[in-house]
């Protein structure tokens, strides 16, 4: 019951937030005046006022008081992505999420991709054609996330950035189980090479395209891997 409290209290404190009855540093009421308002206990609202503060939406400075930080969409990727991904994550659902993102990502990448930026792409490119040709499917796992955030950095926009750094670190250990699963490049060599060509050019059209033809080969393999766990979690 008290969990609960205190999560009903939290969330009539974001809702307050976010109807903006307050504004980006503006100070909230004192804990009675709260206390008061929600009719909890002082240890309740200590509580939620502390989730909203993990979260990022508010902040408590020295001489007391707490005051509502700038929420932008970082901070609401910090709240939705991992409770997201971390709640069993089904291999299939994420690679079917990645796809969405990066076909976007790859597009803008090859319009923004700096010269530093290419020669991280290339470095990484060459890691994964080495892994590739290894049995250590947990270095491979690893290695092609790691291109793959390049390819999401190099487009400069944060959104995807944030949201693949996520993804690369909660899904190692599914992907190594996939391709430990596998046994096989799944041709990604191929198609990062003709990703990075893309890339290398500025031609985002191609990118994309081949970033599409990528991704779709994955998620049908992950599918077929998927439903060969759990017949249930096929689609």
């Amino acid at each position: 019951m008290a969990t609960m409290l205190v999560e009903q209290t939290y969330d009539a404190l974001l809702q307050m937030i976010l109807n903006k009855s307050y504004r980006p540093g503006d100070r909230l009421p004192s804990e009675m005046a709260l206390c008061d308002e929600f009719q909890v206990s002082r240890n309740t609202l200590r509580a939620a006022l502390n989730k909203l503060s993990v979260l990022g939406f508010t902040e408590t400075r020295q001489g007391g008081g707490t005051y509502l930080r700038e929420v932008d969409s970082e901070v609401y990727l910090n709240f939705f992505v991992p409770a997201a991904l971390t709640c069993n994550p089904n291999l299939l659902e994420v690679m079917q999420l990645r796809k969405g993102i990066e076909v976007e990502a790859v597009r803008l990448a090859a319009e923004n991709a700096s010269e530093e930026d290419i020669a991280v792409l290339r470095r990484l490119f060459a890691r994964c054609k080495e892994a590739s040709q290894q049995t250590d499917m947990e270095e491979f796992s690893s290695d092609n996330l790691d291109f793959h955030f390049a390819l999401a950095t190099a487009s400069h926009n944060m959104l995807y950035i944030k949201l693949m750094r996520m993804i690369r670190q909660m899904t190692v250990p599914i992907m190594r189980d996939f391709l430990n699963d596998q046994g096989a490049d799944i041709d990604s060599t191929f198609y990062h090479g003709m990703i990075l060509q893309c890339v290398v050019e500025h031609k985002p059209e191609e990118a994309a395209f081949f970033m599409q033809r990528h991704m779709s080969l994955v998620v049908d393999r992950v599918r077929g891997y998927v439903g060969r766990q759990d017949p249930r979690k096929e689609s």
